[in-house]
């Protein structure tokens, strides 16, 4: 068993997105048909790492307070055939990552974040 994880570095959430996202193609759901629409299904395509690096950037601010990431995460996902179901998937697809990859105490940081974000932009996108 791999040991996890009791803080938080730039490498170990690069780590964390690109487990989460083979996880997600794997599973082969509606939340991954998502994802392969907009990005295929090549995690080592260009778009996908474009991807992988933005998420890694967007995830580094959160848990690490850096600056790198400049995007607009809620519009990036309007126009997309999103519902309740699949934002309580991919909560439950990111929670199992994070709690195999960070001791509790580390990943709740990840964890009660993801949450908020879900719930913000069910509201938001009026799911």
């Amino acid at each position: 068993m791999q040991t996890k994880y009791n803080t938080i570095s730039r490498e170990n959430i690069n780590e964390m997105v690109i487990s989460f996202y083979t996880k997600i193609l794997k599973e082969n759901n509606d939340v991954a048909q998502v994802f392969i629409s907009k990005l295929g299904d090549d995690l080592q395509s260009d778009i996908w790492k474009e991807h992988i690096d933005i998420l890694t950037n967007f995830w580094s601010m959160i848990g690490l307070q850096e600056e790198g990431y400049m995007g607009n995460p809620m519009m990036a996902h309007f126009n997309l055939p999103l519902n309740k179901e699949m934002f309580s998937s991919w909560l439950q697809m990111f929670f199992e990552i994070i709690d195999s990859m960070y001791e509790e105490n580390v990943g709740i940081v990840f964890k009660s974040r993801a949450e908020n974000i879900a719930m913000n932009f069910m509201r938001n996108l009026g799911i």
